[in-house]
């Protein structure tokens, strides 16, 4: 079957909205980071959205001209609730974090069809993780770094500074200093992780948030839920979202999709058959973004990778890499692995 040509991933713009001072702070033009990106400097603005992969590129751009490895996190520290759009009202009234950091999960793909926010349990604990689906996006570590300070601003600020996370995780190897992931959040860090994310303590997930309101907080869902930008996203796109964290979790068959949709297994399969793909072949490409991001970034081992993307086994893994690619996950990782920072 051919797959049809999928609508192309987005990204609110409002992330990139500090980008000009962090820039000036280094000396470097924004419209010498925007070139050759496809994102044109009045796209930079809080209402627009530009290509998911465009986005990584002006992040890697940045870091290229600047000489810093650090743009990610410099540009988001500086993020505030507000560059969630509409979302933002919704979290900000929710009547406790975990119910906030619930919303955030849930709604994200209204800011981004890219990557996926998610929340994963941990023990008695959860992550707020995040992973890149885009099967167009470059690999890169500058929109984790983006995200891990998103979060840890988004909680503090939810919370009055009152709630932190407990410890970040980070697929990447250990960089050659990692201060600056260890000040983010003034908590210990775990590199070479399966996922990137922030872990919160179960006794902080009840947390009454300042701003509770339940009638706000209805209100701005409403309006979020109003907002359409383009046409609808096909059934496929929904599907390949959800795979992201679902393959973390071990959950990445189609009757646990089906059953998140609300939808029978049977139905979901004749679904993507008229958008002329199959659940097999969108979950092919969700385990092959997230292979590439792991063997280039990370330093897990082929068998953990395998565990990673719910394989049964690492030679199937491997079969599907050579499939993907034409060369083992050996290889390509000797071949596509950036310097060590």
């Amino acid at each position: 079957m051919t797959e049809t040509k999928r609508p192309m991933a987005m990204q609110r713009a409002a992330a990139l909205v500090p980008l000009a001072l962090v820039l000036e702070e280094h000396g470097v033009s924004l419209a010498s980071v925007l070139e050759g990106t496809d994102v044109s400097p009045h796209e930079v603005r809080h209402d627009a959205f530009v290509p998911y992969a465009a986005f990584l590129s002006v992040l890697d751009n940045a870091c290229r001209l600047t000489g810093r490895d650090d743009i990610g996190m410099q540009l988001g520290k500086r993020q505030t609730l507000a560059a969630l759009g509409p979302l933002s009202g919704v979290l900000r009234h929710a009547a406790t974090l975990a119910e906030a950091i619930g919303d955030f999960a849930a709604f994200q793909r209204h800011n981004s069809t890219g990557g996926a926010v998610y929340l994963m349990q941990a023990d008695r604990d959860v992550i707020l993780g995040y992973g890149v689906y885009d099967a167009t996006a470059p690999v890169t570590n500058q929109i984790y770094d983006l995200v891990l300070a998103v979060g840890c601003n988004l909680i503090a600020e939810l919370t009055g500074g009152q709630v932190a996370p407990e410890e970040i995780v980070l697929s990447m190897a250990v960089p050659a200093d990692p201060t600056r992931y260890i000040r983010l959040a003034n908590c210990p860090v775990r590199f070479g992780q399966h996922q990137t994310g922030v872990l919160l303590r179960a006794s902080v997930l009840n947390f009454p948030l300042p701003a509770a309101d339940k009638g706000q907080h209805d209100l701005a869902l409403a309006k979020l839920l109003s907002v359409r930008h383009g046409t609808p996203a096909p059934l496929s796109a929904h599907v390949r979202h959800l795979l992201r964290p679902f393959l973390l979790m071990g959950h990445a068959k189609m009757a646990n999709v089906a059953e998140r949709l609300g939808m029978h297994p049977r139905a979901l399969r004749r679904r993507l058959r008229a958008e002329e793909t199959t659940f097999e072949a969108i979950r092919d490409e969700v385990r092959q973004v997230a292979a590439k991001e792991l063997l280039r970034l990370g330093d897990l081992t082929i068998a953990d990778i395998s565990a990673t993307l719910d394989y049964s086994n690492p030679s199937s893994f491997v079969h599907a890499f050579r499939r993907w690619s034409g060369t083992s996950p050996g290889l390509w990782r000797n071949e596509s692995r950036p310097d060590r920072v």
